[in-house]
C-alpha cells in the first residue's frame, strides 16, 4: 500500500465506527478489540466506564494493523510519551501546522488561550482531513460518543500532533 491509501485506511476505520456511543452501549465494540489486543498497555484492561478517547486512536491503529507505527495506548499522555520516544520523535507540538489526515491530534481543554501550552493533554482524536483553514477529526468519547469535530488550524486548545510514520 502506498502512504496515502494507508492514511485512507485510518480515516476510513475512525469514520466507520461514528455514532458508536455510551448511551447504546455501542462503543464496547471499540473496547472489546482494544482489551483483546497484547500485550495490554501498561497491562490496563479498558472498563467500559472509562474515558475511551485514546482506546479508540489505538483500536483503529489495531484493527488496521499499524500498531508498529502507531502507538497504542489508553491514555491521553502516555500516548504522547510514546511519540516522543521514537527515535526520530513522532511529536509535533505546533498546533500551526496543517496535518494530514492519518495524524493524531491532542488537546488541552484547560489552556488558557495566552502563551505556548504546558498543560496536559485531555483528549485525542484522528485527524480526518483539513482544508486550509479547518481540521476535521474523528473522537471517540466525544460527548460519549464517536463523532466528527472541526477546529481551526492552530487551535489554542490544540496540544500538537502524534505524526506516525506512514
Amino acid at each position: 500500500m502506498t502512504e496515502q491509501q494507508v492514511r485512507e485506511l485510518v480515516v476510513s476505520t475512525a469514520r466507520a465506527w461514528l455514532g458508536k456511543n455510551e448511551r447504546d452501549g455501542s462503543h464496547r465494540e471499540i473496547i472489546d478489540l482494544y482489551n483483546a489486543h497484547k500485550p495490554l498497555a501498561r497491562g490496563y484492561a479498558v472498563k467500559y466506564t472509562d474515558a475511551w478517547c485514546a482506546t479508540f486512536v489505538s483500536a483503529v491503529a489495531i484493527k488496521c494493523g499499524l500498531s508498529d507505527i502507531m502507538p497504542l495506548e489508553c491514555g491521553c499522555e502516555a500516548m504522547i510519551s510514546l511519540y516522543r520516544s521514537h527515535a526520530v520523535s513522532r511529536w509535533e507540538e505546533d498546533e500551526s501546522i496543517t496535518p494530514q489526515p492519518g495524524d493524531v491530534v491532542f488537546y488541552d481543554w484547560q489552556d488558557s488561550g495566552s502563551g505556548d501550552d504546558r498543560g496536559a493533554a485531555d483528549h485525542v482524536g484522528i485527524v480526518v482531513g483539513t482544508d486550509g483553514s479547518r481540521v476535521y477529526t474523528v473522537e471517540g468519547n466525544s460527548g460519549d460518543s464517536c463523532r466528527e469535530n472541526h477546529y481551526a488550524i492552530g487551535y489554542y486548545e490544540i496540544l500538537g500532533y502524534g505524526m506516525p510514520q506512514y
